[in-house]
């Protein structure tokens, strides 16, 4: 919770436990804790918050307009998002949290105006003609306003763990964890050091060529939900590989989720695993 929500202490009601929380102007919030499990949910009984995800979009509209602060003007934000200027400064400086509504409304516009032509305008090729996600997933605060701008797609989904495999899905999985107050499982290409046991796998490449990927084990267990998440679908056989290894552990998987996605392998995928795909952009 942002450093200006102060937790107050906890109070019994019944079979509840009741937790307070301090807004900036000074007035408390009452809120229930359901479950202390590190995927616990928030459920509020009073003051202007119902759920705890709201959190993400307030706070994430601040950073989105000191995103935007940095190229535009106060009187360019106020005229692109219909706000006083003298509001925006509060947000930007942090005295005031937009509400949800406005948040989402910022959020929205700054997808609209700004994010897909940045996303676009990050990727590069490389010598070989290969899209290269370096400049957007080792942004942080950047890759967060795309997971952001998605968030209401991923909110659907029921989600235990976030998995993806090393290296350049590991930025993203993170933030998706963060974001979901999830814990994250990543399969490596090569067993780690120090692990013991793992789950293994076979991942076959297009021109025949296989390799194993490896979990250890304990990571997933059986019955959990499991969204697998990264950077760019190229081909599909990366997902392909998180799949089995996600139907050797017995897990269910909510969907798939990357930045970036080629049409034609994305099509392929939800055609042959039968499984939700988000991405940010599709091309």
């Amino acid at each position: 919770m942002n450093s200006r929500y102060s937790l107050g202490r906890g109070f019994s009601k019944g079979s509840r436990r009741l937790w307070r929380a301090k807004n900036p102007d000074g007035a408390f919030t009452r809120f229930r804790i359901e479950s202390f499990n590190p995927r616990y949910r928030v459920k509020w009984v009073g003051g202007r918050l119902r759920r705890f995800e709201e959190l993400w979009y307030r706070l994430g509209s601040i950073e989105v307009l000191k995103i935007l602060k940095k190229r535009m003007s106060y009187e360019e934000l106020s005229s692109m998002l219909n706000m006083p200027p003298a509001v925006l400064s509060r947000y930007v400086n942090g005295h005031v949290l937009p509400s949800v509504e406005k948040s989402k409304l910022i959020l929205s516009i700054f997808k609209r105006e700004f994010l897909v032509d940045e996303v676009m305008n990050r990727l590069s090729r490389d010598e070989v003609g290969a899209l290269d996600t370096s400049r957007i997933i080792h942004d942080p605060l950047f890759l967060r306003q795309i997971i952001l701008a998605e968030y209401e797609k991923l909110m659907g989904f029921k989600v235990d763990k976030v998995m993806t495999m090393e290296s350049d899905g590991i930025p993203v999985a993170y933030q998706l964890a963060l974001i979901l107050g999830t814990e994250m499982a990543i399969a490596r290409k090569s067993k780690k050091i120090g692990v013991r046991n793992f789950v293994e796998v076979k991942q076959i490449f297009e021109s025949g060529a296989y390799r194993y990927i490896y979990l250890p084990k304990g990571l997933v267990e059986k019955g959990e939900y499991v969204l697998l998440v990264d950077d760019i679908i190229r081909t599909g056989g990366t997902m392909k590989a998180l799949v089995a290894l996600c139907r050797e552990l017995k897990a269910s998987i909510s969907g798939i989720f990357s930045i970036i996605a080629l049409r034609g392998a994305k099509e392929r995928l939800v055609e042959e695993l039968d499984i939700p795909i988000e991405s940010f952009i599709t091309i």
